[in-house]
């Protein structure tokens, strides 16, 4: 007890000290092995339930996870982005009072708006369902249920990375919560005579639930001494100001990556193609995770370097992201090509008319990948309004091309409507961060 309290007394009572933060390619490799494990279980997952489940459900399955994937983006009102900055600040300054302050009130920012966001879903889909004499979805409306849970998770993933403990939160988060959710899945499907979308959603929602609830477990390790004793000071509006402009991206970027199932539904109801796409984009989208997984390591030591405005290490910091991340898409882009039909047919054999699809978008995910530090670089560094406005013409693009193109050439127009909005935001972007640097 002694013990804990004299490095209470130190936390308090040091001077502000700068974190010595050096990138390191075993931590990058590793994270984009957490993410092939990911890939590897929920690929699994998706084509059991595609052989177990007819048709229909399994379109239900694939728009209820689209839906809420969409939806758990905006719960969070990009605190959990935020935090990837905020945390490290809070402690470079020894700002006890604010972290504790942004801790209380990112948690219950989030669970309230969730809260708010999964009634709104259930009464505007009964609603418009009931308008149109369709069907009621009810998977949907039971994985929305998740959605505070789910929530919840997002910001804890985040919150673990902001204080270096990444490894561990990408492994729960990456490798934990599909296996919980494939050993549900496996466990029910052997108690009963079949599987259904209301029972897999079900599954995945106490899936998250389970691990949620570890990673609120393990935050206490990992928030300093001095933080439990500090009276919590909260700006919200300002916090606010800050998050909802990566939120705001984080959401278009969701848009683009999962409306195309939805898009498809509207254009082709009961059509195969929805699953069909589905199989294709969550087969091509994995490159994506390749970015997601990494920024979680690199972000915060952006941050912290753009507190001492420490160019040279942001430079090294991008220059070795680039080159890491840049030779593990090149091997997945090889892979995709060649061998993807034969990875379609997984999920059964007219599963394998998506391949010109997957391989398109597998082009716009590479892309995307590649460049997933630089929406993050520009935002830190006060270039919000860019970003914002790059994004929502290049999700508005995709949309309207993907129900033009949609109509006439499918699933392979959808596909070619996501990798042309995200490329020219990404290359884009790029070109703006590299001027912005020069001039810094």
């Amino acid at each position: 007890m002694r013990r804990l309290q004299l490095h209470e007394q130190q936390e308090t009572t040091v001077p502000k000290r700068r974190l010595k933060l050096r990138p390191n390619f075993h931590h990058s490799i590793l994270l984009f092995f957490l993410a092939l494990a990911h890939y590897v279980l929920m690929y699994g997952t998706n084509v059991m339930l595609a052989h177990a489940l007819n048709i229909g459900e399994f379109n239900d399955y694939t728009v209820a996870v689209s839906t809420v994937t969409m939806l758990s983006t905006f719960a969070t009102l990009g605190l959990e982005k935020y935090a990837l900055q905020a945390f490290p600040l809070f402690r470079e300054r020894q700002d006890w009072r604010r972290y504790r302050g942004f801790w209380r009130f990112s948690l219950r920012t989030i669970l309230g708006f969730a809260l708010f966001l999964t009634v709104a879903l259930g009464v505007s889909l009964e609603s418009i369902l009931a308008i149109h004499g369709a069907n009621y979805h009810i998977a949907i409306v039971v994985y929305a249920g998740f959605l505070p849970v789910i929530g919840v998770g997002l910001y804890l993933v985040e919150f673990h990375a902001a204080h270096g403990a990444y490894l561990l939160s990408v492994t729960i988060y990456r490798l934990l919560l599909p296996a919980l959710y494939l050993f549900f899945l496996i466990g029910i499907s052997i108690s009963l005579a079949r599987l259904s979308a209301l029972i897999a959603v079900s599954c995945y929602g106490m899936a998250w639930t389970m691990v949620s609830l570890l990673m609120l477990r393990l935050s206490s390790f990992f928030k300093p001494l001095a933080v439990d004793h500090a009276d919590p000071l909260i700006n919200g509006a300002s916090w606010l100001r800050n998050s909802l402009p990566l939120v705001m991206n984080s959401l278009m970027m969701t848009v683009m990556t999962s409306s195309g199932v939805v898009i498809l539904v509207l254009l082709f109801p009961s059509s195969r193609e929805v699953g069909i796409y589905a199989a294709a984009a969550q087969t091509g989208s994995f490159i994506s995770l390749i970015g997601t997984s990494t920024n979680r390591y690199y972000l915060p030591m952006m941050a912290a370097f753009m507190e001492h405005r420490d160019k040279d290490s942001i430079r090294q910091l991008l220059q070795e992201r680039a080159l890491i991340v840049g030779g593990l898409i090149l091997s997945l882009l090889i892979i995709i090509y060649w061998y993807g039909d034969n990875i379609l047919g997984l999920f059964g054999a007219h599963f394998s008319t998506g391949y010109t699809a997957l391989v398109i978008i597998a082009v716009g995910a590479a892309i995307s990948a590649l460049y997933a530090d630089i929406p993050y670089y520009l935002q830190f560094m006060g270039r919000k309004r860019i970003v914002f406005y790059s994004t929502l013409a290049a999700t508005s693009s995709m949309v309207l091309l993907s129900f033009v193109l949609g109509s006439s050439l499918g699933m392979t127009g959808v596909a070619f409507a996501y990798m042309t909005s995200v490329t020219l935001l990404f290359l884009g972007l790029r070109i703006i961060a590299e001027l912005h640097f020069k001039r810094w």
